[in-house]
């Protein structure tokens, strides 16, 4: 049995957010401050709308300067969008679309769409200014790629489709010439998320090491594949850049909501990224029964940052299990059956030691190295983990 490197200590909850010690490399301040709410705090919210006092464009308006900082494309579509039936890429590429850019929304089929989140999409297909394709997973590949991050232990084991959704949301522009990808992805909603929780999908060793452990061949990975060479190729050669509108704006989950429902009757799933049922699996089952982790105290940490609740109303939420509105078993034997697993090894895997990114091998540093000089040379500022 692989003995984890984590470090062990006493539970401690930071005194202005809910982060706590599930984190194992949390930092503490004298004052019982968390490292994360910090850092979001004095440097993330700085390349957001957050950041300033000016008039911020509305959700239904969208940043002007952005798409005016748009090339228009030669073909058929000057954006590609990756959709996946959810509150942020529906709300991306209506955006887009209203601003009078020609989309190509992508979804990527991994087998784990709810039935919603698939009506979600074909709605918004068929705008018009909206061009639809999908790219399916090669089932049993993909199904032995997932079966071997839960047997590794690791918290994210939603990373295999972390990665293929942008490996083919940058095959997409390559393919049709487009040079701009925009992403739903936003700080205010996910700008607290610890490295351990979520390691960097792009450090294509870590996750052959999990493939290699489990015995299954390169192959299976190569079409999720898209690490530093592969970005680095689309961003020099290609000249493909990716955009967050959902930073330069105010962004409201729940004004968006409404607005997507009135707009092309958008359907709510759940919880947020529930529009997958393996995501849901991910992090309100598994995570919280084999590593202890709350996906919920991410969330409602930032939601706190920004005023939008207080630490008092986040922590009545969590006093509530994350799985609570859930039935448990239903959806660990629907994983189960989906990946070969029966209800009982699943359940076993669950209670199984937890391991981390760290107990594999991996190129974090060298990697982050690689992101710091390119960050350098371009004059970005650093916004993320990575």
């Amino acid at each position: 049995m692989r003995v984890s490197k984590a470090p062990q200590r006493a539970y401690q909850i930071c005194s202005r957010c809910v982060m706590d010690t599930s984190d194992p490399w949390i930092v503490f301040d004298c004052q019982g401050r968390c490292n994360h709410c910090t850092d979001f705090l004095e440097r993330r919210l700085s390349v957001t709308a957050y950041s300033t006092t000016d008039k911020i464009p509305s959700n239904s308006d969208g940043p002007e300067h952005l798409w005016s900082s748009i090339p228009r494309n030669r073909g058929l579509h000057d954006v590609v969008v990756g959709v996946s039936g959810g509150v942020d890429s529906t709300s991306v590429a209506l955006l887009a679309q209203k601003a009078g850019l020609r989309v190509l929304a992508v979804h990527l089929d991994n087998g784990w769409d709810t039935p919603i989140a698939l009506q979600n999409v074909l709605q918004l297909a068929s705008l018009p200014g909206i061009t639809y394709e999908a790219e399916v997973l090669n089932w049993n590949r993909f199904k032995a790629v997932q079966r071997a991050f839960i047997a590794a232990g690791v918290p994210d084991i939603e990373l295999p489709t972390d990665i293929a959704i942008q490996a083919a949301l940058h095959r997409a522009a390559v393919r049709h010439g487009i040079r701009t990808i925009l992403s739903g992805g936003n700080i205010a909603n996910e700008g607290i998320l610890p490295v351990c929780w979520m390691y960097n999908p792009r450090d294509s060793l870590y996750a052959e090491s999990i493939l290699h452990k489990a015995g299954l061949p390169p192959s299976f990975y190569a079409p999720l594949k898209f690490g530093f060479r592969q970005e680095l190729r689309c961003r020099l050669k290609h000249r493909i850049r990716t955009l967050y509108p959902l930073n330069q704006i105010r962004f409201s989950k729940d004004n968006a909501r409404q607005h997507l429902s009135s707009a092309i009757g958008w359907q709510s799933y759940g919880g947020k990224h529930c529009e997958s049922t393996y995501t849901r699996f991910c992090q309100l089952i598994y995570q919280p029964r084999r590593h202890g982790i709350d996906y919920r105290r991410s969330h409602l940490s930032a939601d706190i940052c920004l005023h939008q609740v207080t630490r008092s109303q986040a922590l009545d939420v969590l006093a509530r299990p994350a799985w609570n509105d859930l039935d448990v078993d239903y959806d660990v034997a629907f994983v189960a059956r989906k990946l070969d697993f029966s209800a009982d090894q699943l359940q076993t895997a669950m209670a199984s030691p937890p391991c981390w990114y760290i107990d594999f091998p991996n190129r974090q540093s060298l990697l982050g190295a690689a992101y710091n000089s390119f960050r350098i040379l371009t004059g970005r500022r650093k916004a993320s983990n990575f």
